[in-house]
């Protein structure tokens, strides 16, 4: 069974979503019918030390459950102290579009974006 994270005033966020990244995500998903909602893990390795992993899935037993705008984000326990207060958007611009992740907790972030040093 998931644990399902809530928050009060006190309680900072693991992870947030704004509503063009929650549309993204629905989006993605209907090619994913297996699939319940999106996972952001850290890994290690990359340029700066750890890198961000997404990848859709299910809920394991230990995830953090956070629901925003319609959309399952799946943390878990290890990644969620190295995620907590980050905002995932999804931009469009000159620069192509994709996910973009920011991390409050990051001091320090490799040129490609994917790698970052806490």
């Amino acid at each position: 069974m998931a644990e399902t994270t809530t928050t009060s005033p006190e309680t900072t966020t693991i992870v947030s979503l704004t509503e063009s990244a929650a549309e993204e995500v629905k989006r993605l998903l209907t090619e994913e019918p297996d699939k319940e909602g999106l996972r952001l893990e850290i890994r290690g390795g990359g340029c700066s030390g750890m890198s961000y992993g997404l990848s859709f899935d299910k809920a394991q037993e230990k995830d953090h459950v956070i629901e925003q705008h319609g959309v399952k984000v799946f943390v878990d326990p290890k990644s969620a102290i190295y995620l907590k207060g980050t905002l995932l958007d999804f931009e469009q611009g000159l620069q192509g579009k994709g996910f973009v992740i920011k991390n409050p907790q990051s001091k320090g972030n490799c040129g490609c974006g994917q790698s970052f040093s806490v």
